[in-house]
């Protein structure tokens, strides 16, 4: 009989105990977790105007990377969006500006001057602290950023958390599943995401192989 029964849990992190599951399904779980959740990063950056000392590759680079608080209720991945357009619209895109200038003294571009288009959207950098740019004096930037859904197994940007999975000590057939979120989902949101991510491939693999013995069957 399998048992899943949660440790310890904060608005970081949460460890399951794991009773009864074969070690194989556990680690698929602990893979799900990491590579199969969704969330939403920046996936495609315009730069309008880049006169800082940050070459725009870096720049770029370094934007990307910026983990956001996502909304997968209420966005998909442009694969699965019926929108048909390469641009995206308001069900698979969020779009952001970040413009700044240093005029007499230097400035730092933080993520908090990454600014929506849609002020009332609720996908938003993680912390409002991540330091993007230091502008010197009479440089400026410009930037259009487009954030979509993804998942980690496409990019490490869109991974929802880090997850190890270990033995129970002195306790045979238990063990504890840990998952600490990157910070754009709750940690028991991605656990029941990866859940269901899995509860899904089961039932597809079953349907192919019933369908694939009816096939047999026919022939």
């Amino acid at each position: 009989m399998v048992k899943l029964n949660i440790v310890e849990e904060d608005e970081k992190s949460i460890k399951v105990e794991l009773e009864g599951l074969p070690l194989a399904v556990a680690n698929t779980l602990r893979r799900f977790v990491i590579n199969e959740v969704p969330t939403m990063a920046i996936e495609e950056i315009l730069i309008i105007e880049n006169t800082s000392a940050m070459p725009n590759e870096v720049l770029a680079h370094r934007l990307s990377l910026i983990p956001f608080i996502s909304d997968i209720d209420r966005y998909v991945a442009p694969e699965e969006c019926d929108c048909g357009s390469k641009l995206g619209c308001e069900k698979c895109v969020v779009r952001y500006v970040v413009r700044a200038e240093a005029v007499d003294e230097p400035v730092t571009v933080y993520s908090k001057d990454i600014i929506p288009e849609d002020p009332s959207i609720t996908v938003k950098p993680v912390s409002p602290k991540i330091p993007i740019v230091k502008l010197a004096p009479n440089q400026r930037i410009e930037i259009e950023l487009y954030v979509r859904v993804g998942k980690g197994r496409k990019h490490a940007k869109w991974q929802a958390a880090i997850s190890s999975l270990y033995e129970k000590d002195g306790e045979p057939g238990k063990r504890i599943l840990f998952i600490e979120s990157i910070g754009s989902l709750p940690p028991r949101r991605i656990l029941k995401e990866a859940v269901n991510i899995f509860k899904k491939k089961v039932q597809e693999l079953n349907e192919k192989i019933l369908s694939d013995i009816g096939g047999l069957r026919d022939g």
